[in-house]
Order: structure tokens, then C-alpha cells, then sequence
């Protein structure tokens, strides 16, 4: 019989991470038996490493009982089990018959995703179990087609992805733009702040969105265009609904429209609502100003800035009664410092830009706020 081409040979492969160890015991209990892993197809390599995975998991007794099939004739159930493991894989032609051994059953699509995967070991061994888990269970059927659908290779961070991942993410158009289990993840609590905030998120309402999510929309632009349908947020300052001067903003249809009126950028802000952690209020008496407050962790509200039209200078008087109507009820303001006067001029002739309670009309004179509060009242009552 003559030599194959040098072109044809087989060329031995390494392989390297957890299941070396375990393929030395065996080794050491049957010589070569590296050699032939090294030697092996990747689809025979992986059905090989399934079996180290199991190795691993459940230890050689368990493993040797469900090879017994497999292996030659004389070989006894008295005999180093890591032998028996060994001489079963050595003397089995046909990866689909170890993965039948290991796992019981050899479900449709688990071969040809193995031989996928390469000549490398999955990182970690309960991978494969979770690989046969996909394959194996209907309630995984999504999982499954996704990962079938993929081309190229498939590796340990997909397989992982696709099991992080919510059921009704698991798409397509939502794979290609994640990369990492930590953007799975992520990806998972944006969906949960939709699911809280939008009421009618459905999973089936978001499952057909997702049908329709463009090549180019990134995952940004999809969360952020429900986020702007949010109508019930999760926490806001306990102003009454039907008050005279001030609104809520508890949508993001209404702070879309703030932001239209005000010329500003207040659709940025509603992740920040939508997470509890903010709120935009609107004065409505002429000309109008827009407040921002932060809630505390004792579930109370203070009061951060307050923004004029097209962001421009906050009347101090105007601010400072807008201040101290939501003082009255319950929302109180960061202090700029009040223990000297005028603390704004101050820190601008010092140069010291920023601070905290600026634009909230701590400025002007207390006398101004009574009397432009009378005027407004007496105007109320005249009407």
C-alpha cells in the first residue's frame, strides 16, 4: 500500500484548556490515547471532548458503565474504569455513537453543531451539556434554530449568549449586534426596563418589533424607541395630577412634547425616568421653566436645576417661585450655600463654575418672591 501524499496526511492537532487533564489520566491508562485525539476530526474531537466533559462532571465509574457498549469485548467491568473509558473512545468509529453513549440520546443537529465548533475544547465542560440541553429540550426550540442558523463556526461565548439571553430576544437581528455575555445581560435589563415602563410590551408585541428591526438599527435605537413609548414610570414626585401650576412628565409622549415647546433636550432623559432615578417637572405660568429633580434613596425627591426656553437665563424671581411652591409640596431644593448673599455672583468672581443649586432662584430677594406671588395671586382672582 503506498504512502499518502505529504498533502494528504493526517497532521497531528494540540489541543489545550480543561479536557487535557483528563485526557492524560486516560493516557497514562492507555498509551496513544492522545495521539488519536490528536489525529481525530474535529466532529470525532468534539464528540470526544463531550465525553471528558461528562468525565469531568460525573467521574470515571459513571462514564466507564455508559461506554461499556462501546468498548471491545474483552474488556471487564473489574478493570481500571479510565482503561475502559479510554479503549471505548479508541475502538468507536463513529462520533454520533459516543454521543448517544454519553448522553443517552444523540439529538437531531447536535452533531453538525459539534463539528462546528473546531478542534479546540469548549472553555468550560458543562457547555457540552448545555449544548445537548439546546438540542435535546423543545423549550429551547428558539435557541436551537438561531444556532443553526448562524454561519461559520460556533463558539463558547455564542452558545453562552443564546442561554443568557431572554426567550424572546433570542433572534437574529438582536444576535448580530451582541458580542459578549455581558452585553447579553445588558441587553436582558433593557428589556426589563421595557417590559416595566411600556404598558402594553408584550412579548409578543416586542417579538414582532424585533421581526422588523432594520440591518442598520443597533440595539441602542431599538430600546431607546420603546423607552419613548413609556407610559407608566416607576416612581414620581408626589405632585397632584390635576395641579394648577405644576405637570409630570410620566411619558414619553409628554417629555417629547416638553422637549418641543422648550426646545431642549429633554427626550434624552427619559432612561432616566423611565429608571426611577428622575423626573422633569414643567411650570406651567408664563413663560414657563422646566425643573429637574433626582430621587433620593429614601424615596423622597430634591430638586436639581431649573431650565428656561431654549436653555436660556432663568428669571431668579420667576425660579424662586416655582422653588418654593415645590418646597410646599414635599420636593426640597439643593442649597447653594446660603449662610452669605449672592452665592452665584460669588463663585463667578472667583471663577469657580458649576456648584450645585444654581438657577433655582436663590438669588434674588425674598421680599420679590412674596410680592411677585401676591401679583400672581391677585391676577388669579381677578380672572
Amino acid at each position: 500500500m503506498s504512502a499518502l501524499p505529504a498533502s494528504n496526511a493526517l497532521r497531528p492537532k494540540s489541543f489545550s484548556g480543561w479536557a487535557l487533564s483528563p485526557a492524560i489520566e486516560l493516557d497514562n491508562a492507555t498509551p496513544s490515547f492522545l495521539t488519536f485525539i490528536f489525529l481525530a476530526s474535529s466532529l470525532k474531537r468534539q464528540a470526544i471532548f463531550s465525553a471528558l466533559a461528562a468525565l469531568t462532571r460525573e467521574g470515571p465509574e459513571s462514564l466507564a458503565a455508559r461506554l461499556r457498549s462501546l468498548a471491545p469485548t474483552d474488556c471487564h467491568s473489574d478493570q481500571n474504569p479510565h482503561e475502559e473509558i479510554a479503549r471505548a473512545l479508541l475502538t468507536t468509529s463513529r462520533a454520533r455513537e459516543i454521543v448517544r453513549a454519553v448522553y443517552g440520546e444523540a439529538p437531531d443537529g447536535l452533531l453538525g453543531m459539534l463539528s462546528r465548533i473546531g478542534a479546540e475544547p469548549l472553555c468550560e465542560p458543562d457547555l457540552y451539556f448545555r449544548l445537548f440541553e439546546t438540542f435535546a429540550d423543545p423549550q429551547h426550540r428558539m435557541r436551537r434554530d438561531v444556532l443553526r442558523r448562524r454561519s461559520g463556526s460556533i463558539t463558547a461565548t455564542q452558545i453562552e449568549i443564546v442561554h443568557h439571553l431572554e426567550p424572546v430576544l433570542v433572534h437574529g437581528n438582536i444576535l448580530r449586534h451582541i458580542y459578549s455575555i455581558s452585553q447579553a445581560e445588558s441587553a436582558n435589563a433593557a428589556l426589563a426596563l421595557v417590559r416595566g415602563t411600556v404598558s402594553f410590551a408584550t412579548d409578543d408585541v416586542i417579538r414582532q418589533s424585533i421581526e422588523n428591526l432594520g440591518e442598520k438599527t443597533d440595539l441602542a435605537e431599538f430600546f431607546n424607541r420603546w423607552l419613548q413609548k413609556m407610559d407608566n414610570p416607576p416612581a414620581c414626585p408626589p405632585i397632584p395630577k390635576d395641579d394648577p401650576d405644576v405637570a409630570v412628565m410620566t411619558s414619553g409622549e409628554a417629555m417629547a412634547s416638553l422637549g418641543r415647546r422648550f426646545r431642549n433636550c429633554s427626550t434624552t432623559r427619559i432612561v432616566y425616568i423611565a429608571q426611577g432615578a428622575e423626573a422633569l417637572l414643567e411650570w406651567k405660568r408664563p413663560p414657563g421653566l422646566v425643573a429637574q429633580c433626582h430621587r433620593l434613596t429614601n424615596g423622597g425627591w430634591v430638586l436639581t436645576q431649573i431650565y428656561a426656553r431654549d436653555n436660556g437665563r432663568v428669571d431668579p424671581a420667576e425660579a424662586g417661585v416655582f422653588r418654593r411652591k415645590l418646597e410646599s409640596l414635599g420636593v426640597l431644593a439643593l442649597s447653594p450655600g446660603e449662610f452669605y448673599p449672592n452665592a452665584s455672583g460669588v463663585l463667578t468672581l472667583l471663577g469657580a463654575w458649576g456648584g450645585v443649586g444654581r438657577n433655582l432662584g436663590f438669588d434674588g430677594i425674598e421680599e420679590e418672591f412674596d410680592e411677585l406671588e401676591r401679583d400672581i395671586a391677585e391676577i388669579g382672582d381677578a380672572a
